[in-house]
């Protein structure tokens, strides 16, 4: 099932869902409560204890909601779950993530994977991995560029072994 409006038109078109379950929605501004969708796409998305698998916005609102992919210009993200997300400016407050790409990014309360940025600002957060070019704030990372550069070279040093070692043991089979 899918809910389109044309997004570019003169009018403002506004669609709101409240426990419902969507396929794809499009529209200037998507209000969704209690709902979730595939896809969702808009000038405008406020997502309320949703879920999304992925989100196109030039504005995105995410509140005590779970999305896999969000693309946006803007976003802020409040007690929510994201696998991934590329943005301009992204705010993430008490919330976790996967994957971050953002050219600002502001993250407070907050847990994720990899975050990769041009300007990083953090409060009480934690990462595996994170890279910017400048980083303000407090932040426990596991892997700083020493630890990825030990943790690389670890595993090289690991496969090159496991592949002598397979090459050793085929030529004793053989004989």
């Amino acid at each position: 099932m899918s809910d389109a409006a044309l997004i570019g038109t003169d009018e403002a078109i506004t669609i709101a869902l409240e426990g419902q379950a969507r396929g794809d929605v499009q529209a200037n501004v998507v209000r969704m409560s209690q709902s979730s969708a595939e896809h969702v796409e808009g000038e405008a998305v406020r997502l309320e204890q949703s879920a999304a698998q992925v989100i196109h916005a030039v504005n995105a609102d995410v509140r005590q909601s779970g999305v896999l992919t969000l693309d946006a210009d803007s976003a802020t993200v409040r007690e929510s779950s994201l696998l991934a997300a590329r943005t301009g400016a992204l705010t993430l407050q008490q919330s976790g993530v996967g994957w971050v790409t953002a050219q600002d990014a502001h993250l407070e309360n907050a847990q994720a994977g990899v975050v990769i940025g041009q300007r990083v600002q953090t409060k009480n957060t934690r990462t595996v991995v994170l890279i910017g070019r400048h980083i303000e704030g407090d932040v426990e990372t596991v892997l700083d560029s020493r630890g990825a550069l030990l943790l690389g070279l670890g595993l090289a040093s690991a496969v090159g072994l496991i592949s002598i070692l397979t090459g050793l043991f085929r030529r004793t089979r053989r004989r």
